[in-house]
């Protein structure tokens, strides 16, 4: 079965903290997705380090819907906004 790396992250930007899972397979990825995810948002100024952004535990790719484990498959990985 394959599993799904759990990088928890927290980031201040915008005078406000954000707070979001990174699912994906390892390190680098994580940081990449999580660095995408806060430009998405307008925040090119915050970089995302593992200070922010570190790895909490692993869950069954199976428990995540169709559309995430597409995503996981194709883009590496996807992000799962959690409320601050």
């Amino acid at each position: 079965m394959e599993a799904v790396k759990v990088f928890d992250t927290w980031v201040e930007a915008a005078g406000r903290m954000h707070h979001f899972d990174v699912m994906t397979r390892d390190e680098a990825t994580a940081l990449r997705l999580a660095n995408q995810h806060m430009a998405s948002m307008g925040l090119t100024a915050a970089t995302v380090t593992t200070e922010e952004c570190q790895f909490c535990h692993q869950e069954p790719l199976a428990l995540f819907t169709e559309t995430q484990q597409r995503e996981f498959r194709e883009a590496g990985g996807f992000i799962v906004t959690l409320s601050a």
